[in-house]
């Protein structure tokens, strides 16, 4: 997988629910600090973090590496000025690709 043309694309996820690569950075800085902006909640009334996957495959998703060990209530560990930061350079990494 590579990096270019990531700043392009129209659909992000593997179930396309991104539509701009802001929103993309945006969930991964904010799903565990905030969920309730990202899940839904089940019949309980508890958030269904990842519920987009397979119970048995929801334990393959990446918590242990920055910026993804954060807790609920906590800051994220970027800020919009960052996501902003991060999105301009990857828009760099576009190689005039045109489908």
């Amino acid at each position: 997988m590579s990096l270019r043309n990531t700043a392009t694309r129209q659909v992000f996820f593997h179930n396309g629910r991104f539509h701009t690569l802001k929103d993309a950075l945006r969930f991964y800085v904010q799903r565990d600090t905030n969920p309730a902006k990202w899940y839904p909640k089940d019949d309980h009334g508890k958030v269904d973090k990842f519920n987009d996957l397979p119970v048995a495959l929801r334990v393959n998703v990446d918590t242990a590496d920055e910026p993804l060990t954060r807790k609920v209530g906590e800051r994220p560990v970027w800020s919009e000025r960052d996501i902003d930061d991060v999105a301009a350079f990857l828009a760099t990494l576009n190689d005039g690709y045109r489908r």
